[in-house]
């Protein structure tokens, strides 16, 4: 059975995305101890990396120190385009590293693909391998993040057999960075919130991703070119997996109305999408899913966000206490973090 690899993608910004790329993948870290979690952040923000590599300040020292060695997503795109554009290097498992030699909080089997602010930079060069006159030029060019994972899978198998699973962190835009990630897995989990903005974005999405229009208009060229050329090509496109409402009140007897019409309208896009395009969606049966499961809830870190993005620890780690976040006092509430972390741990039971 392939490992499961699982990319976070909407079109849309200021979702949660990369907090709850944290929390899933450390989370689901600590309940199977006996798989590899591995975590490749392919946003050029690289806060996800920050997090797992000690939090604030010390997180980002050394992804700036990794991105100087070279070890980072970017600094692969950049090797790759010097030296072999076209076929993989070999020595991509190199650039994958162990994330407790970095930050003691981490759970052992936490491995991550550190993210770069070059990726922005790298769009140009990945751009100009694709381009090239060469045979599958453009589909090499887009599985640059694929060759890295399935190397990294392969060197692990040969050492100690362990199933692993992927969580990819991406940037909302439709860059040919995201378009790696995309190719890189083979699910896809949806966060978004409760507003007009979040309900364009998965429509964008499954127009960029699926050829899909959910409105049933003509698609322009920019939404049509990345599918045609996937289809042109040997590649396969992920299966859409769960939407996640980030940071939701759906649950919430004081939710707004306007608030609850949204949450209202996106299950409801979620179910006709369902039912109109059921092989974009990964199997009910096989993976033990209800229809009615497709949306899970989750509710915002408030507080907790903040200090997970300071202290780069787990969230089911984190105590009924006072932490300092530059110097100011700020408490972690037990009701908060053992609410978040049910709600973290009943999506894993559905992944």
């Amino acid at each position: 059975m392939d490992n499961k690899r699982y990319l976070l993608w909407n079109n849309k910004g200021g979702v949660g995305k990369t907090f709850l790329s944290y929390n899933l993948a450390i989370e689901y870290a600590i309940l199977h101890p006996e798989e590899d979690v591995v975590v490749v952040d392919a946003c050029p923000q690289t806060n996800v990396s920050e997090m797992i590599l000690g939090g604030n300040g010390a997180g980002a020292e050394k992804v700036n120190e990794l991105a100087d060695k070279g070890l980072t997503i970017a600094g692969y795109i950049k090797e790759r385009f010097n030296r072999s554009p076209q076929a993989k290097l070999g020595s991509e498992p190199h650039y994958f590293i162990h994330a407790k030699r970095f930050n003691h909080k981490m759970p052992e089997n936490v491995h991550l693909l550190c993210g770069d602010m070059d990726l922005d930079i790298c769009s140009q060069l990945i751009n100009h391998m694709g381009i090239s006159p060469v045979r599958k030029a453009w589909e090499n060019s887009r599985t640059l993040l694929k060759d890295l994972i399935e190397s990294f899978e392969n060197a692990r198998k040969l050492e100690s057999n362990r199933p692993q699973t992927f969580f990819i962190d991406c940037n909302p835009s439709f860059a040919n960075y995201t378009e790696n990630a995309i190719l890189a897995a083979n699910r896809v989990i949806i966060p978004c919130t409760a507003d007009a903005a979040s309900i364009r974005g998965i429509k964008n999405l499954f127009s960029l991703m699926f050829n899909v229009s959910i409105e049933n208009k003509p698609l322009s060229d920019e939404f049509i070119d990345f599918y045609e050329n996937v289809e042109k090509s040997t590649l396969s496109l992920p299966k859409v997996h769960l939407f996640i409402q980030n940071r939701s009140r759906s649950l919430d007897k004081s939710a707004t109305k306007a608030f609850q019409y949204h949450a209202d309208e996106i299950a409801r896009l979620v179910k006709q999408i369902l039912h109109s395009h059921p092989k974009l969606f990964t199997q009910l049966l096989e993976n033990n899913l209800s229809e009615n499961q497709r949306v899970a809830h989750i509710k915002d870190g408030n507080t907790l966000a903040a200090i997970i993005n300071h202290e780069g620890s787990p969230l089911s780690h984190l105590k009924h206490d006072k932490y300092e976040i530059y110097g100011q006092p700020t408490q972690a509430n037990a009701d908060q973090i053992q609410a978040l972390t049910k709600d973290i741990q009943h999506v894993l039971t559905l992944i």
